[in-house]
Formats: C-alpha cells, structure tokens, sequence
C-alpha cells in the first residue's frame, strides 16, 4: 500500500518508518525541505521517498501534520480526494468537549472536512490533558492509537492499516459507549 504523508512531527515520522518496515511504500512531502530531512529519509530505508505534495496526496492513505492556520493553502489544489482516507495528526487535544458535536470551537479536523469534503478524515488524538491522560492509561498499553471519526468504513480502513503498523487502533467513541445489556431467557 502507498502511504503519503504531509508535514513531518514525530508521530508522522514514526508512522513512516513503521509503515515501511512492514512493506509499505511511503511518500513523504514536507514545505521546508533541508539536508537534515533528507538525510533522515534517506536512513530510514528505500521505501520511503520525498516527493511533492500532490504525489504525496495520491496515496491511498494520506497522513497529515499542518499546522492549522496554514490548513488552507496546504490542501488548495490537491488532486482527488473522493473516497480517500486522511489521517490528521495535528494538534492537541485538551478536553473532551472539544471533540464533541455541541463543541463551539470548530477543530483542525473539521477545518479539513470543510476544505475536502469529498475525503474521510480521521483525527489521530494527541491527548494533551493530565485528566484523559489518567482515564486512559487505564486502558492503554504503548502500542495503542486513539482516533476519531465520522465515517465508519474509514475508521475500520484506518484500524486495519495502524494493525498493519503493529499499532492497535483504539476508536476514542468507543470507550464512551454504555455497556450492552444482555438478557437470559431463564
């Protein structure tokens, strides 16, 4: 699978790497290109290439880090973006009610979804809160990404591409659903 990657953090470039050493293609764009970058690229193995953004956004999987006030002009022009997966890997996220239907704060992610509404956005949460941090680590082990989403089908696509990473795929709403009753006919 071709992996494309917009914006390079941490989190995006450990997704490369993992991605590549378990076969896939990674295409990666980044606006300030330096020696340091590609020096990196070039470590991390044959499979992984700098490319332009457009090449990048032709993946079947679009992984994005852009800070949110340059939001628009990274995502003007891009080819099609039907049907296709972008994770976002930006900012913070400091309380639940941010991440809320009823939230007054319109989010990166939704700023995205605006942008490309053709495209199925999947927020990876980078959570930011001493509070969620404890209501998680009960549940959490290293090798578990939480995200969210409005889309079923590319929450299930994400989930199965993170498994692929040898990442386990948390679906943040699921830890809020109440317990399903079950019922013996005795």
């Amino acid at each position: 699978m071709r992996i494309g990657i917009i914006g390079i953090c941490s989190l995006t470039i450990d997704f490369a790497f993992r991605a590549a050493k378990f076969g896939h293609q990674v295409l990666i764009s980044h606006s300030r290109e330096n020696s340091h970058l590609k020096d990196l690229i070039q470590k991390m193995g044959p499979k992984i290439k700098l490319v332009e953004r457009n090449e990048a956004a032709k993946a079947e999987i679009l992984i994005l880090f852009i800070p949110r006030e340059d939001l628009q002009l990274f995502l003007n022009d891009l080819p099609d973006m039907t049907g296709k997966i972008l994770i976002h890997a930006s900012n913070p996220v400091f309380s639940l009610e941010c991440l809320g239907p009823n939230s007054k704060v319109k989010s990166s992610s939704e700023i995205i979804a605006s942008l490309l509404p053709e495209a199925h956005v999947i927020k990876i949460l980078n959570i930011a809160n001493q509070d969620m941090l404890s209501f998680l680590k009960q549940k959490e082990n290293k090798n578990e990404v939480y995200f969210t989403g409005t889309n079923s089908q590319a929450k299930n696509k994400a989930k199965a591409f993170l498994k692929t990473l040898e990442l386990t795929g948390v679906d943040f709403e699921e830890l809020y659903l109440p317990p399903i009753l079950t019922y013996s006919a005795n």
